[in-house]
C-alpha cells in the first residue's frame, strides 16, 4: 500500500523489521524480532509503563467482526479462476512428478521473470496444495500454473497485450522440452477472456485500493517521550516496522486494525532515540487500508476517537490526507459510500478475496 500525507516515510512498514536491540543500536542493521523481544527491549529502556490506561478506547467489542468457521484439518489450496489465468500441465495417467523436479522446472529464472503460483494435486493425501513450499508433499499427479492477472496487467499505464500471457506458454514449452517432460499444456481459459478479466480487476483495484489517513500536526516538535507515553496509554502496541499498532485479535482480515507513524524522519519510532530525546516528531499519522480492514467504518470511528485523545494530551491540529482541517462527518460519509460501492462489486472488506486483491 502507498501512504501519502505530508511526505510520509514508511520504510519500516514494508519489511516489518526492528532495529538491533542494543542499548544504542546500529541503525543500519536490521533483524526480525519477536513480540517478546520487542517488549523486553522497551522494558529495559523504561518505556513500558504508560502514565494512564485509556485502552478502553480500543475496545474491539465496538467492531462487527464476522465469526470464522473452523477450517478443516486438511485444507485444500487451489488456483482462483476469478483473478488468475490458469495453465494446466497434463501429466500422463499413472505418472507422477517429484517436487525436486518441479523446483528445477520452475527455477529462479522462472520465478523472477514469470510471476505465478504453482499448485499441485498430491496422490499422497488426495488434495491440491502449493507445490513449491516447505512441508508440502513430495509427489504430484496434476500441476496447474496460476498467473495473477493483476500482477501481469496492473502497470501505471496498462498494456493489455496478448503477448504478456503468450510468453508463459512459450517458456513452458521450452522448459518441458529441455527437461524431457512429455506433458501437454492446456489453457483453462482463452487469453482474450483472461485479458477482459484482467481489465476488470485492474479497474476494481484502482477504484478501491484506498486508505484512511488522518494526521495530528503540530506547529513545533512534539516531545518524543510524551508521544510514546500517549500512544502506550491509548493501548497501542509498538512492534512491527517500529510503528505503533492496534492489533487485530481475530482471524479475520489484516493483522492490524490501524497503525501510527510520522512523516518526521526516519518515519518510525526507535525507542532508543525516544529515550535519548533524539526523536521528537512534528506529527503523527493514523492510517489503515480500507479493503483489508475487518470493519472499516467502526475502525475509522475508533481511530478518530484515538486521535482526539492524542490531541487532548499533545495539542496540534487534526488534518486530512491533503493537510487540510479534518472534517469528521464528511470523512465518514465518504467512507460509507466507498464501502457501499465495494459491496456492490462483491469486494467485501477484510474478506479473503479482498486480502488477495489488495
Amino acid at each position: 500500500m502507498t501512504y501519502l500525507i505530508i511526505g510520509i516515510i514508511v520504510i519500516g512498514v514494508i519489511f516489518f523489521l526492528s532495529k538491533k536491540s542494543e542499548s544504542e543500536p546500529n541503525q543500519d542493521e536490521f533483524f526480525i524480532s519477536t513480540a517478546s523481544q520487542s517488549a523486553d527491549r522497551i522494558e529495559k529502556l523504561g518505556l513500558n509503563k504508560p502514565s494512564e490506561d485509556m485502552s478502553h478506547i480500543l475496545d474491539e467489542s465496538q467492531l462487527q467482526l464476522p465469526k470464522i468457521e473452523k477450517k478443516e484439518e486438511k485444507v485444500e489450496y487451489k488456483p482462483e479462476p476469478s483473478r488468475e489465468w490458469i495453465i494446466e500441465l497434463i501429466i500422463p495417467k499413472g505418472t507422477i512428478i517429484k517436487q525436486e523436479k518441479l523446483y528445477e522446472l520452475f527455477d529462479y529464472e522462472w520465478r523472477t521473470n514469470f510471476t505465478s503460483t504453482i499448485f499441485g494435486h498430491s496422490p499422497e493425501d488426495g488434495r491440491w496444495t502449493y507445490a513449491l513450499a516447505g512441508g508440502t508433499p513430495e509427489t504430484y499427479d496434476q500441476i496447474q500454473v496460476a498467473v495473477s492477472l493483476l500482477d501481469v496487467f496492473n502497470d501505471e499505464n496498462p498494456n493489455y497485450s496478448i503477448e504478456k500471457l503468450e510468453k508463459y506458454i512459450i517458456e513452458l514449452k521450452k522448459r518441458l522440452k529441455s527437461h524431457s517432460l512429455a506433458f501437454e499444456i492446456k489453457e483453462t481459459q482463452s487469453k482474450e477472456s483472461a485479458i477482459e478479466k484482467g481489465k476488470k480487476l485492474v479497474e476494481l483495484n484502482r477504484l478501491f485500493d484506498r486508505e484512511i489517513l488522518i494526521g495530528l500536526q503540530s506547529s513545533n516538535n512534539y516531545d518524543g517521550r510524551e508521544v510514546w507515553d500517549v500512544l502506550q496509554s491509548l493501548g497501542l502496541k509498538w512492534g512491527d516496522g517500529d510503528l505503533f499498532h492496534w492489533n487485530n485479535s481475530s482471524d479475520y482480515a489484516s493483522d492490524q486494525h490501524f497503525s501510527v507513524w510520522t512523516s518526521t524522519e526516519p518515519g518510525y519510532f526507535l525507542p532508543e532515540q525516544v529515550k535519548n530525546g533524539i526523536m521528537n516528531p512534528t506529527n503523527l499519522v493514523f492510517g489503515f487500508s480500507i479493503p483489508r480492514s475487518a470493519d472499516p467504518m467502526n475502525v475509522c470511528r475508533v481511530l478518530i476517537n484515538s486521535i482526539k485523545y492524542c490531541q487532548k494530551r499533545l495539542g496540534g491540529e487534526i488534518i486530512n490526507r491533503n493537510g487540510e482541517p479534518f472534517n469528521e462527518q464528511l470523512e465518514l460519509l465518504e467512507l460509507a459510500e466507498l464501502i457501499k460501492q465495494m459491496n456492490d462489486n462483491d469486494i467485501i472488506p477484510g474478506s479473503e478475496n479482498s486480502l488477495r486483491l489488495y
